[in-house]
């Protein structure tokens, strides 16, 4: 009994480290068990967001937003104001308070005990960014002064595209003209969306909207409750749908803006659980720092709302490209010997479907009738095409067809492929033992080749039972006699 309890554990111990390093020998057997794929995809994140050095970019974020925000909002704030004239400035002051009540929760804390020293730090850090904003637009930077923070402004969002980019693996971000284009739009045509929004909530029709929701019942107060994570949740997939410069899948990006939205909204729901030691601790920064005590805390917050972003980014890459990931672990994982076996069985259905005059197979339809990631079969094609085995056929979906007379390729060419490949032999230095291993290797080597070249690819298909179609691949009209 002690010695199978004994057993047990060993070999637990033995998964779980297998699971961890990502030991897979089969997508099919590691993806059987609906906790292994939730909890690998969650170790991915994990490890992804660690090894893309989110936190230290999260900190460099949070230092060029502390730079660029007043420009970017000068900027936005003078656009909105043209269009926005009958409004006035309240729209404005209403969106800049939203963000810093949204970005430093920590500033929107309710204070007790009559501590004003607290009290007034949010409503002081809207009214020096209204200030700030205010000489902007009073041109008494001038027009060179004025011209550099439209720069700062848009260098801030090409930061930000960096950092996604290179959590997505893009190399190349978008050109300065192209991102000046789009960033400027999004700098402009932002703040007005925010600005009509806000204006939208306090309108009597969303009052009236709210009331009658509420009247509802429980249906209707959930659906008042849900409805910013709704919100925030799609306008973070926005966000990853459309800054990295890369194709990114509206159900990937919808999958990291969920996690990124909830998180923030919880973020800014559960403040209250270390406000007690953010206002403890606002008296001595006061005493430390003065007027500039609100710096450390606007900081905090803009760190852990960049945190926020940047774990929902990479949870959408996670989303997207975890089948790829788990690919490249099989193929990594399959020896020289495995991979020259699905080469012979990659030309020998080639060759079948040949014959009977199918439609050359796609690198998916192959993958789906060997049971082989498609990652390690494009490597193998890759090889086989540069040996001139096989060749491309261009149509909607491109196809593997043979490159020869199946009777004009033999296993050892096949085999040969995958064994040279590109590179060059190594050459070992000279002793005594170098012929006599030599000699015996080349032994070897005649042996087999003596056997493989014997042996051609309609050979091989020929000795197999004859199948009319395969029903994994379309049918091909017949081919016109020649």
């Amino acid at each position: 009994m002690a010695s199978d309890s004994v057993g047990k554990f060993k070999r637990l111990t033995s998964a779980t480290q297998d699971f961890l390093e990502e030991k897979i020998d089969s997508l099919e057997t590691f993806e059987s068990a609906w906790w292994r794929r939730t909890a690998h995809f969650w170790m991915l994140v994990g490890k992804s967001f660690w090894r893309n050095r989110c936190p230290v970019r999260a900190s460099a974020l949070a230092y060029t937003t502390l730079l660029a925000l007043i420009p970017m909002l000068a900027i936005a704030v003078s656009v909105t104001m043209s269009l926005l004239q009958s409004e006035g400035e309240k729209p404005i002051r209403a969106a800049i308070d939203y963000l810093v009540a949204n970005v430093a929760p920590a500033l929107n804390l309710e204070v007790k005990d009559g501590d004003t020293a607290a009290a007034g730090k949010r409503a002081e850090v809207v009214a020096q960014i209204t200030r700030f904003i205010a000489n902007i637009r009073s041109g008494t930077l001038g027009v060179t002064s004025t011209i550099a923070l439209m720069f700062v402004a848009i260098g801030l969002l090409r930061t930000i595209e960096a950092a996604f980019n290179d959590i997505w693996g893009v190399t190349r971000g978008r050109g300065w003209v192209r991102s000046f284009v789009q960033y400027w739009a999004a700098i402009t045509l932002g703040p007005i969306s925010l600005a009509l929004a806000l204006g939208l909530t306090t309108s009597p029709h969303l009052e009236r909207t709210a009331r009658l929701l509420e009247s509802l019942g429980i249906f209707g107060t959930a659906f008042l409750q849900l409805l910013p994570f709704v919100v925030l949740s799609l306008a973070f997939g926005l966000f990853y749908q459309f800054m990295p410069n890369t194709r990114v899948r509206w159900s990937a990006a919808l999958a990291g803006g969920v996690v990124g939205g909830c998180l923030w909204q919880f973020n800014n729901l559960f403040n209250v659980l270390y406000a007690s030691r953010v206002i403890s601790k606002m008296e001595a920064y006061s005493k430390i720092y003065g007027s500039l005590s609100i710096i450390p805390l606007f900081l905090i917050g803009l760190y852990v709302s960049w945190l926020i972003v940047l774990f929902g980014a990479q949870v959408a890459y996670a989303f997207q490209n975890r089948q790829a990931y788990l690919q490249d672990k099989v193929a990594e994982s399959v020896t020289q010997r495995g991979r020259e076996f699905v080469a012979l069985r990659i030309m020998a259905h080639v060759a079948a479907g040949f014959q009977r005059g199918d439609k050359a197979p796609s690198v998916d339809q192959l993958a789906n009738l060997l049971g082989v990631p498609t990652r390690l079969i494009s490597q193998i094609l890759q090889s086989l095409l540069r040996a001139r085995l096989v060749v491309e056929v261009v149509d909607r979906e491109n196809g593997i067809a043979p490159a020869r007379p199946l009777d004009q390729i033999t296993a050892h060419q096949i085999v040969q492929a995958l064994r040279t490949g590109q590179g060059a032999e190594l050459a070992t230095r000279d002793d005594a033992l170098r012929a006599a291993v030599r000699d015996d290797y080349d032994r070897i080597r005649q042996a087999e080749q003596a056997v493989a070249e014997t042996l051609t690819l309609e050979a091989m298909v020929s000795r197999a039972p004859r199948v009319e179609h395969d029903p994994k691949l379309p049918v091909l009209d017949p081919r016109p006699s020649t």
